[in-house]
């Protein structure tokens, strides 16, 4: 995560926490801790650049797996 990625989302925080009554500190804080995990490379990181990688699953037949239960 590059310097200007955290100010941005700090920037995005801090803007919506201010903006939004509603927003709790512990809301706040998990924001603030995930920006802080990425920045660490802490984090889980789900996002695919190969959407063929998921559509190859979405394709495979396992109907001949019913055979082994015989």
């Amino acid at each position: 995560m590059t310097l200007q990625r955290i100010i941005e989302e700090l920037e995005n925080i801090i803007e919506q926490s201010a903006d939004d009554e509603l927003i709790e500190k512990d809301a706040i804080m998990e924001a603030l801790i995930d920006v802080v995990r990425n920045a660490k490379g802490d984090s889980l990181d789900f996002d695919m650049e190969d959407d063929d990688h998921f559509s190859s699953w979405q394709e495979t037949d396992f109907s001949s797996l019913a055979d082994l239960d015989n």
